[in-house]
């Protein structure tokens, strides 16, 4: 009976440290603003240091912080508007020689052409060849114009079915793609927002979405970069 009791007692001893151990692990991060939702797998280059959101910052004050500047932090963390920012986000804060392209900044805010944003594709997929992002929606769905700006092509290309590119102001493009229904003209003037096509398959595509391009120059960019809301 002693026997029996003392291998309970040692049991129960070596149940209650593994517990202790685990609560231990679950709570290793205590006291940074962390929260799975928020994290993510950026990996860490050189001289550069992981930074959790607090109530009250800013990208500017975080930038200032860390003698870096607001836009190194914006583009190192694929930020497309500095407003977003949310409490417990990950940040990962660059070290001072970040590169950030001339393009990267711009004055015209942009939105995206659904309402409801649900990407089937990511720009820079398949082996980097995907030159824009494919946003899933129902046919007939409304296509909205980015930004203001003029109609630059109305039409069809190889590809891509019925396609609308749109002119806006810095030298920058939108390109709307697999379109169902075209319903702008060459020269006619938009607004951000209006209503320029429909959510079809037209051209190679295996299922209902837009290609939505952002084009400054002739180099399309990444729209994550770009579109705010």
């Amino acid at each position: 009976m002693a026997r029996y009791l003392i291998r309970f007692a040692l049991g129960f001893l070596v149940l209650a440290f593994t517990a202790g151990c685990s609560t231990t692990s679950q709570h290793q991060g205590k006291g940074r603003y962390t929260s799975p939702a928020t994290s993510n797998q950026k990996s860490l280059q050189q001289n550069e240091r992981d930074y959790f959101v607090r109530p009250g910052d800013t990208l500017t004050a975080i930038g200032r912080r860390f003698g870096v500047t607001s836009l190194q932090v914006q583009y190192r963390n694929d930020i497309a508007d500095p407003r977003n920012l949310k409490i417990g986000m990950r940040l990962v804060i660059p070290n001072k020689n970040q590169q950030v392209p001339a393009t990267f900044s711009n004055k015209t805010r942009f939105v995206w052409p659904l309402k409801y944003l649900d990407v089937s594709s990511e720009y820079g997929t398949r082996s980097n060849r995907h030159k824009g992002m494919d946003l899933r929606a129902p046919q007939g769905t409304t296509i909205r114009a980015s930004a203001d700006g003029v109609v630059h092509f109305v039409g069809k290309q190889n590809g891509y079915g019925k396609v609308i590119i749109v002119k806006h102001a810095e030298n920058i493009k939108t390109f709307y793609a697999h379109n169902d229904k075209n319903l702008v003209k060459k020269g006619q003037r938009v607004k951000q927002g209006e209503k320029i096509a429909t959510v079809g398959r037209t051209g190679n595509a295996t299922g209902y979405h837009v290609h939505f391009e952002f084009i400054r120059g002739s180099q399309p960019l990444n729209p994550r970069h770009y579109v705010s809301r």
